[in-house]
């Protein structure tokens, strides 16, 4: 087993300032202090010798990682109270004197290290590298303090900032796929990514995921999490927590927790800066970590990051430009540890929507446009004005996805008794986000550049313009008024396409907070609980659409305008201007909100016999939504030909109350010290969105009265089944676990057309499938790690009465059925290779499973090298083979579409290549 210290308590929201301002005071007078001392003031209770170690440990700060079967009663003796004055060498020295067993400190990864004395102890960590990551401490989705990996009763998977650091700059969807079970969509750009959860549809975001930070989501509702998220030299880790307990610990994550662990400060001074840079691409970024004691007690981090990149589809404009610090403080003393941390992001990054394609079976980018490095984005798309009843504005295509947070963290852990443990974290953070993007909609908008201009409404205003001595219509480009001769030719694809421009604004405060009481009764453990979320939308993310804007069809293309000509070719007249066909999009939707949730639970930890511990938790949620929203209608612009969407003036608020019970049973059974199985059952929901209720009045016809019934939409309850086992041995480990997963049921918003309502229809959907994930050393050089999932996802309960019931069976949309990543890596004195080869199998883009997304492969490759002991160099490199594979088709297309030998799709980014230097002082 391994024991690591963690930190939480109950802090009455008025007396925080007071907290903060007395923690403030005593961090300025801490400051002046002696350094951090090498011998510790040791208070051992009487006991077993398991708990002894215990307590060493969590004095020590040191985690316990026990290669005998300590706990299990291999040493009966009851050894007497100790209060003494000792470095922890010595006193492990004295403890362990007369006991079958010996120990050793391994200081670089702070972990004391229990062998039995026939066991003759490793020279360096390396070599139980393969299955430490069972000996975790979960700090995530359990109520136990001191329940590890191998003992857990649900699927759970650790990322170490060992694996953190070989991974280069990933997105937190991209982190993801070393996680079993989760499909990943990370073709958007460094935020706005998909993530589904064993058989969850792709395109839902992070939906049913609760994405948290020090065990504190980051959103409530879970609306665009990965904004606000960003993963640094301050993360230290990164637990997962599939079904099972993830419906009880977290709002709205019944499918899976992800808490990003930060860093915190120890004894041993830290000091990190990593430069990372683009060698085929223009990148660069700057990370630092910092972090030591101030005194006895006191401890700091500090951390962050600075980048700024073109992308690796360049756009023709810096695409991503920004960064975050943090700074954390941890107070620890013998019966509590605090812990105040804040965050600072300001970040930009772009969107890529999917860009045009041909041939199916073998994707390729059309020509004059790039399946791995183009994009429909460009410069040419600044300082666009855009007019509206309450007159014109401009934006930029370069401001991308602007996000800002302010998030202060607080929380303590407190032995109020023996066995008795308070906890709380606290956050209150204020969010902000101005989406600006360019979005392609059905493939019908891909159309031949000369058959555009025979159109109806093209002849038809040719025939008005006669009298002007209009003769011929053509196209012009936008900013310099050039004449395209011939259309057919135009970038050898003699294609254009509309862009819709897409605005979007998000502003959040919102306050959480978690307090739990944990009680050991030996046997058996008891968590209680309150979690609180109070959200405050001053806007809420909904569309606005803001028009159409007609383009070529190439890498960085340029805005087109129709004209008409006269018999020298002579603009008379235009139809559209600076590239807009109109102002008017599919829909403006407005609203602003408010959320107060209250969740108790109850959770039990039984342990019958030895190696046999059952899991029994329950929640229950009460929120309260409260929406004003208001209807879009369509305007006359009075200083152009066109119309516009705007608000219509009509705003409905909607109140509404919601009631909801979530349980699990699991259990696991230990045999072997390094094996075991294990089980769950669990039943989960998510609440609705404040989102839902503008969506659902806005894509409406509504304008002065809405229907009694739209609103917020009903919770959606999931349940899983899964049972697995855990097997290692001292070279190799492996963990399969065969599951079940069921949405009942599953709301399904469907794309009728371009300006049509969007309908939602509600299904049931039902996944059965295998995850595993293994490592193994196949020599002292070797290892090869890796991990899979199959799945069968299908759609179950579309209603008979509804057209799309014919696709009852058919594979959920967006979905593999089958994923695979093998990462080998060869270590040679101070140099070390790796590759990772992953495969994503064939999905579907419509519920009719008429378009086919093929499967295809990605290779990765990495090298790392210790210069000194304070050097080191990395090379990594994406997509070596410049694969193309598709994450997804077209998302805005018709429900049920065919093979088109042109359509829109989303490709993954090409060939990058990134080095850096890392110095440690």
């Amino acid at each position: 087993m391994i024991y690591t210290p963690t930190s939480n308590f109950f802090i009455g929201l008025n007396t925080i300032k007071s907290v903060i301002f007395n923690s403030v005071l005593v961090v300025s007078f801490f400051l002046s202090s002696t350094s951090f001392a090498q011998e510790f003031d040791f208070e051992l209770t009487a006991g077993t010798l398991n708990n002894m170690l215990l307590s060493i440990a969590k004095q020590a700060n040191m985690q316990l990682v026990m290669r005998a079967n300590v706990e299990y009663g291999e040493d009966n003796k009851r050894y007497k109270a100790l209060k003494q004055q000792s470095s922890l060498d010595d006193l492990l020295s004295q403890v362990l004197r007369d006991s079958p067993f010996n120990y050793q400190i391994l200081v670089d990864t702070h972990v004391i290290l229990i062998l039995p004395k026939t066991v003759v102890a490793p020279e360096n960590s390396d070599a139980l590298e393969v299955n430490r990551v069972w000996e975790h401490i979960l700090v995530t989705g359990h109520g136990s303090e001191n329940r590890n990996l191998l003992s857990s009763s649900t699927s759970v998977s650790y990322i170490s900032s060992g694996t953190l650091q070989q991974l280069s700059n990933e997105n937190t969807a991209e982190l993801l796929q070393n996680v079993p079970g989760f499909w990943v969509e990370g073709s958007g750009g460094e935020t706005n990514n998909n993530v589904a959860p064993r058989g969850l549809r792709g395109g839902e975001g992070f939906r049913f995921i609760s994405l948290m930070e020090d065990g504190i989501p980051i959103v409530y509702d879970g609306v665009w999490p990965d904004f606000f998220l960003r993963q640094d030299l301050m993360t230290q880790g990164i637990e997962t927590i599939r079904g099972g307990s993830s419906g009880i610990f977290t709002f709205n994550g019944p499918a899976a927790i992800v808490n990003f662990i930060t860093a915190k400060g120890t004894e041993k001074q830290v000091n990190r800066l990593k430069l990372s840079q683009g060698l085929d691409h223009h990148f660069t970024r700057l990370d630092g970590l910092t972090s030591g004691a101030i005194n006895e007690q006191w401890f700091y981090a500090f951390g962050g990051f600075y980048r700024q990149s073109d992308g690796v589809r360049e756009p023709g404009y810096t695409a991503d430009q920004g960064g975050q610090f943090k700074v954390n403080l941890t107070r620890k003393t013998k019966a509590a540890e605090m812990n105040f941390s804040y965050r600072f992001l300001d970040d930009k990054t772009s969107f890529f929507s999917p860009t045009p394609m041909t041939n199916a079976n073998s994707p390729q980018g059309v020509t004059g446009i790039d399946a791995s490095y183009g994009t429909l984005l460009s410069a040419d798309f600044n300082n666009l004005t855009f007019k509206s009843p309450e007159g014109s504005f401009q934006r930029d295509i370069e401001d991308g996805q602007q996000s800002k947070l302010h998030r202060f963290n607080a929380s303590i852990d407190w032995d109020v008794a023996e066995k008795i443990l308070l906890k709380n974290k606290f956050s209150v953070a204020d969010m902000e986000n101005t989406m600006y993007a360019l979005i392609n909609l059905g493939n019908d908008t891909l159309l031949d550049a000369a058959e555009r201009l025979k159109q109806k409404d093209i002849t038809d205003f040719i025939n008005q313009q006669q009298s002007q001595g209009a003769t011929q219509p053509a196209y012009v480009y936008s900013h310099s008024q050039q004449i395209i001769s011939n259309p057919a030719d135009l970038n050898s694809n003699g294609l254009i396409t509309t862009a819709y421009p897409l605005y979007s604004h998000y502003q959040q405060k919102q306050w959480l907070n978690h307090f739990s009481v944990n009680v050991d009764l030996d046997e058996v453990q008891v968590s209680l609980g309150h979690m609180f979320a109070y959200n405050d939308f001053g806007s809420l993310p909904l569309d606005k659409w803001q028009g159409e804007i007609l383009t070529e069809v190439k890498d960085q293309p340029r805005r087109l305008d129709i004209v008409a000509l006269d018999d020298r070719d002579n603009v008379v007249a235009s139809f559209s201007e600076q590239g807009f066909t109109s102002y008017a999009g599919p829909g403006y939707l407005d609203g602003e909100g408010e959320a107060i949730s209250n969740s108790i639970y109850g959770y039990l930890e039984w342990q019958p016999i030895t190696p046999l511990l059952l899991d029994f938790g329950l929640r229950w949620e009460h929120l309260s939504l409260t929406s004003t929203a208001g209807t879009d209608s369509v305007y006359a612009l009075a200083d152009s030909n066109f119309d516009a969407v705007y608000k219509s003036g009509y705003t409905f608020t909607k109140n509404d109350d919601f009631n909801k019970l979530a349980w699990n049973l699991g259990g696991n059974y230990q045999l072997s010290p390094l094996s075991a199985i294990f089980f769950h059952l669990s039943s989960g929901f998510e609440m609705p969105k404040l989102i839902n209720f503008g969506n659902e009045i806005g894509w409406g016809d509504y304008q002065d009265t809405i229907p009694e019934e739209a609103g917020f939409g009903d919770p959606v309850e999931l349940t899983f089944a899964e049972g697995g086992v855990r097997l290692a041995d001292n070279n190799w480990r492996i963990t399969a676990a065969l599951f079940e997963t069921r949405f009942n049921p599953l709301p399904f918003t469907v794309f009728r057309g371009i300006y049509d309502r969007q309908q939602s229809i509600f299904i049931d959907t039902k996944t059965r499938g295998i995850e595993f994930d293994f490592t193994v050393n196949l020599t002292k050089q070797l290892t090869v790690a890796g991990l899979g999932v199959w799945q069968k996802a299908v759609l179950s309960g579309i209603p008979s009465d509804a057209i799309e019931s014919a696709y009852n069976g058919n594979q959920i949309t967006r979905t593999p059925e089958f994923q695979l990543r093998i990462s080998p890596s060869y270590t040679i004195d101070k140099a070390r290779f790796f590759l990772t080869y992953a495969y994503i199998g064939k999905r579907y883009s419509d519920i009719a499973n008429n378009f086919s997304l093929a499967a295809y492969s990605v290779i990765d490759l990495g090298f790392t090298y210790q210069l000194t002991k304070q050097f080191s160099f990395a090379l990594h490199g994406k997509n070596i083979t410049n694969s193309v594979g598709l994450t997804e088709g077209n998302p805005r297309n018709a429900l049920a579409h065919r093979n088109s030998t042109n359509f829109y799709a989303r490709a993954i980014f090409g060939r990058s290549v990134i080095a850096s230097v890392e110095v440690t002082f």
